[in-house]
């Protein structure tokens, strides 16, 4: 069972000090959804494991209001920059046709959390709040990996909340970051890491209805599962999910 413990926090970048939590979080023996999210059998650590400062609002778990704080003025890249609040925010900012739109410019995180101002108020919501920080982790540069499970997360608090179209939503940018993440391959430490990502993505296609992206993502991972028996059940799972998919196995 995990431990979620209140203790304040006061924030590196903006030296506002407020209520969080700190999580320790043990290995459940609650059911397991489809999209690897294990249920609980006492407290859900997952609405906790982030904190959001209502002052300029950052969010991470402890370790990013302490040892692993970023600067304020840190550098963004011109590619990292912006936020996406609505499906159109993120259709736009990916759509090639849009030529006409202005040019990004270098930023720093200090001049990016300032997007996150009409927010602020709304992260006591878990859902915004993972939301929020899958934003932080494109601008801290992190990878599309770690945005994945960020979005991937805020689609499981929309899911507690009944807000099926945010947790769509969510899905397919999760699925967007671990698409990318595949196709640069230096975010892999382990192969193994790399089947667990691909299955996602299948189970991802396969919520969000593209049935033959999804059969081609669930073949791949069970692929690149070859020789690997510690990773069985996540092969056993792929194969079935090709066959007779549900969403809690």
């Amino acid at each position: 069972m995990s431990t979620i413990t209140p203790r304040q926090i006061t924030c590196p970048l903006c030296e506002t000090t407020f209520g969080g939590h700190t999580v320790l979080s043990s290995k459940s023996r609650g059911p397991t959804s489809s999209d690897l999210r294990r249920f609980p059998d006492g407290d859900d650590p997952i609405p906790k494991q982030l904190n959001a400062c209502p002052g300029c609002g950052f969010t991470g778990d402890v370790s990013g209001f302490e040892e692993h704080a970023p600067k304020i003025d840190q550098r963004v890249p011109a590619a990292a920059t912006g936020v996406f609040f609505s499906q159109e925010d993120w259709d736009d900012a990916h759509d090639p046709m849009l030529a006409d739109r202005p040019a990004p410019a270098d930023s720093t995180l200090r001049e990016q959390l300032v997007l996150l101002a009409d927010r602020r108020a709304l992260a006591t919501d878990p859902g915004i709040r993972w939301e929020n920080h899958a934003q932080v982790e494109r601008w801290l540069e992190h990878g599309p990996l770690r945005q994945g499970d960020a979005w991937l997360r805020a689609a499981w608090m929309h899911d507690d909340a009944n807000r099926d179209a945010d947790a769509r939503r969510c899905r397919r940018r999760a699925l967007h970051c671990y698409v990318q993440g595949i196709s640069q391959k230096k975010w892999f430490a382990r192969r193994e890491d790399l089947v667990v990502i691909a299955y996602l993505a299948g189970e991802l296609n396969r919520r969000l209805g593209n049935g033959p992206d999804a059969q081609r993502w669930f073949e791949q991972a069970v692929a690149w599962s070859s020789g690997m028996q510690r990773l069985q059940e996540l092969v056993e799972l792929a194969e079935r999910q090709m066959v007779r998919p549900q969403d809690v196995v």
